[in-house]
């Protein structure tokens, strides 16, 4: 009975259809990058740095390692600084901007890497991406514990919420034009704004983004709102991407479908866990905020490995994701009046979607070409 459901489990949610696996290994990497910084210094260091990487490195190690520091770090700067409240000692920043520093140069070198071993595939794109979408949960927090937004109301949540939106947002965008675009100031630039208040933070302590600096405002509510001015932009610009540049038949994505289709997914994800901490009966969520926003980021991590897989497979995004069942049962659980405790529900749900995401992207990636299970009864393959 175990296996059965296991098997059910396993095909409704891990399972690509063999001509689905078919285009996805035909898909050919495409991207456009003017971003300020790369092509200002970052470029050149990264084709240095690439040098030293011995031949028999596989690429996907390289970011597979660059992913563990940057979870570790960042685990790290979370024991010292739970609630996003707390002022960590200076070495945590300084260890947590180093983090994200060596993730920032293993992720830009391991395309390098690829094709300096002649081992560019689809495959591995798809686990770079998948390791880009875990990472930028961590990238987030970061922030969140050197600025103590957790002192702000909604803050932490707030800088969740549009960060999972912005990297969805470029996805989407390279579902409907077929190309990941890159504009002036994107990722790198994003992640060096980050390792600066780090570092700062560092220097100055966690007290200083407290300051008063003009007409009264906060140092951190002015960094904090420039930031999402920037981030608006960035996202509008993504937007009239989204409207105006599918290439498909009428203005469709690469799947022939519709454009505004990717909005359901992605407010399948946003909803809930809006709804879940809106309605909240205590501070459980405030007073355990990194394991709130760990669970709410890998729901969006998940949904957005989905929309990368339709897009390189050049499919239709599927709508439902077992994944949702977390915030569901959170949800159901809010409006029967709580009789589970909310902190140990969100334990378990956030156990749960870490878990599925393990088993959807796999130990190795998103896809193991050699674990791919050939289901020949059903002409499909397993993403394990």
């Amino acid at each position: 009975m175990a296996d059965r459901i296991w098997e059910s489990y396993l095909i409704s949610d891990c399972i690509v259809p063999k001509e689905q696996m078919k285009r996805l290994g035909e898909h050919k990497y495409s991207a456009v990058d003017t971003s300020w910084l790369d092509e200002l210094c970052m470029k050149k260091f990264w084709d240095k740095v690439v040098t030293f990487c011995p031949m028999w490195v596989a690429p996907n190690l390289i970011t597979l390692v660059g992913l563990i520091i940057n979870l570790c770090t960042v685990l790290v700067l979370s024991f010292y600084c739970p609630t996003a409240t707390e002022s960590a000692p200076s070495w945590v920043y300084f260890q947590a901007a180093l983090g994200l520093f060596l993730y920032q140069t293993l992720d830009a070198i391991d395309g390098k890497q690829a094709r300096r071993t002649g081992s560019s595939s689809p495959l591995g794109e798809l686990f770079d991406h998948g390791c880009d979408s875990a990472s930028q949960v961590f990238v987030t927090l970061n922030i969140c514990y050197a600025m103590t937004l957790g002192a702000v109301p909604n803050g932490v949540f707030a800088i969740s919420v549009v960060s999972i939106i912005m990297f969805y947002a470029a996805h989407w965008s390279t579902y409907c034009t077929g190309q990941l675009r890159f504009s002036k100031f994107d990722v790198t630039e994003a992640q060096w704004m980050v390792i600066s208040v780090l570092v700062f933070t560092g220097i100055f302590g966690a007290g200083t983004w407290s300051a008063n600096i003009i007409f009264g405002l906060q140092l951190r509510y002015l960094v904090v709102g420039g930031s999402l001015i920037m981030s608006i932009v960035q996202i509008g610009g993504y937007a009239k991407t989204i409207l105006g540049g599918g290439v498909g038949k009428n203005g469709s994505t690469v799947a022939g479908t519709s454009v505004l289709f990717p909005l359901l997914p992605l407010l399948m994800v946003l909803l809930p866990f809006a709804m879940i901490y809106s309605k909240a009966t205590t501070s459980v969520y405030d007073v355990h905020v990194t394991l709130f926003i760990l669970c709410f980021g890998a729901v969006g991590s998940k949904t957005t490995n989905r929309l990368v897989i339709a897009h390189m497979s050049k499919s239709e995004l599927p709508l439902w994701d077992w994944a949702y069942l977390a915030p569901i049962a959170m949800i159901l659980n809010q409006y029967y009046d709580c009789p589970i405790n909310e902190y140990h529900l969100l334990v378990v749900a956030t156990i749960y979607v870490h878990i599925s995401l393990a088993i959807f992207s796999g130990p190795e990636g998103i896809y193991r070409q050699k674990a791919a299970m050939t289901r020949s009864s059903r002409g499909s393959h397993r993403i394990i």
